[in-house]
């Protein structure tokens, strides 16, 4: 259960992260057709910094959520890592 609830402390940090920026479009999930009405709603370029860090936390979390049910794995210790990472990035590049 613990696991579930980083998953979506994690989704809501970055969404929230996201919103509160100057985005006419808010974000309102991060599955790929989410992600991909934003960019489009926001006029964002493909190359977007901010919108690749969303993608690759979006399959990072998507990943994790499919490993949830088995036992935890170093793989799955290492991507929670790499959220975690990518978050911070995604902080800092928001915050500039």
């Amino acid at each position: 259960m613990n696991e579930f609830l980083n998953r979506i402390d994690a989704q809501r940090k970055v969404i929230k992260m996201i919103n509160d920026n100057s985005f006419k479009f808010p974000l309102v999930g991060l599955s790929t057709k989410s992600i991909d009405r934003w960019k489009r709603e926001n006029e964002i370029k493909n190359d977007s910094s901010t919108l690749n860090l969303l993608i690759e936390i979006s399959s990072k979390l998507f990943f994790l959520s499919n490993k949830s049910q088995e036992q935890i794995t170093q793989d799955y210790k290492i991507k929670s890592n790499e959220v975690s990472e990518l978050i911070d990035s995604l902080e800092n590049k928001i915050k500039k």
